[in-house]
């Protein structure tokens, strides 16, 4: 499917005339493209000229989803044979938690009984 330049509304032209404006600060000879070839020349110049632009960011994209899922997967595994994760240290955590809350009313206070697991994780194993 082909789209003609008449058939554009005014902010698709506008983003393609600025987009242009942009490119040719850094490569002047879009304006001896556009004087001689036209405006067909000029959008595949850009074409070409934004690939490596468009597979670097791909790249950089690429490379954030695999460090995502390597971030996950040790923060699933690093939880998973912590002590929090047993059901004994759970329960008796989460007791005293319950215990701390209904006394005080307090939630920071209550939630710092759930720290021991976390923070003394390979003594209570």
């Amino acid at each position: 499917m082909m789209i003609k330049w008449e058939d554009l509304n005014v902010y698709q032209k506008t983003a393609f005339w600025l987009f242009i404006g942009i490119v040719g600060w850094f490569s002047p000879e879009i304006a001896l493209l556009f004087q001689f070839g036209g405006i067909e020349v000029v959008f595949a110049f850009l074409a070409v000229y934004t690939i490596p632009i468009i597979r670097q960011v791909c790249t950089v994209f690429d490379k954030a989803k695999y460090k995502t899922k390597q971030v996950i997967r040790l923060a699933y595994c690093t939880y998973e044979s912590s002590a929090s994760a047993k059901p004994s240290v759970f329960f008796v955590q989460a007791t005293f938690c319950s215990l701390a809350f209904f006394t005080t009313g307090y939630i920071a206070f209550s939630a710092f009984f759930l720290m021991p697991s976390l923070v003394l994780n390979g003594m209570l194993m």
